[in-house]
């Protein structure tokens, strides 16, 4: 997953940037001009667009947020009218500038680890055990691989420790974490969730390279 930027200004950007540092989340930028559409990717998580002169939601909000990801309308003075223009035009949030690091280092922790979107939440898993999306890929442990494979199979359902340690003849706490790893890694927003004394369920997709 990653952050995107346009239009801020240099404060607002410095901030942005410093939160972004702070959640371990890419910030990137999105020229001013040509379709924005040919510079995003479906793992986007949160794009954070400057308001135009007069207070106005730019019309690249629909395009930023087509595949599920959050747009925040960056304004210097918001107004409730302002506001409802915004959330009508696009825009998921409102935030008022200057921006403030630790609000948004809440914020983007937040979607990052609770509401991101179901586009950042797929993983391709190659027979080799490598493990992709459209930002990053790394080499899984055959044990991580397994585990992994195991939870995808059965993303709708708890997957109990015994038989995870059972295919992977590894402790499933330590795989769980390891693999969470791995998603911040690849800036996935897929997340693996522990059920208390029953096991562990994947909040994600799981393609094989067959499937891809």
């Amino acid at each position: 997953m990653y952050v995107l930027a346009r239009g801020l200004g240099t404060a607002e950007t410095t901030v942005l940037g410093e939160a972004c540092r702070r959640t371990e989340l890419p910030l990137k930028s999105l020229p001013k001009h040509g379709d924005p559409a040919d510079h995003l990717t479906p793992d986007l998580l949160v794009a954070f667009v400057a308001a135009c002169a007069d207070g106005a939601s730019p019309l690249l909000l629909p395009a930023l947020t087509r595949d599920g990801a959050y747009a925040v309308l960056v304004q210097s003075a918001p107004t409730a009218r302002s506001t409802l223009a915004a959330v009508r035009s696009g825009a998921g949030f409102v935030m008022a500038a200057p921006l403030d690091t630790a609000r948004l280092e809440a914020f983007l922790t937040y979607l990052r680890d609770v509401a991101a979107p179901a586009a950042a939440q797929v993983l391709d898993l190659d027979d080799d055990g490598t493990l992709t999306t459209p930002s990053a890929s790394v080499r899984l442990t055959p044990a991580e691989a397994r585990a992994l494979r195991a939870l995808g199979d059965r993303r709708a359902t708890i997957v109990a420790r015994p038989d995870l340690l059972r295919l992977t003849g590894e402790d499933p706490r330590d795989l769980v974490e390891a693999l969470r790893r791995r998603f911040r890694e690849v800036g996935s927003g897929a997340q693996i969730l522990k059920v208390p004394h029953m096991g562990f369920r994947l909040v994600g997709e799981v393609r094989r390279k067959a499937d891809a």
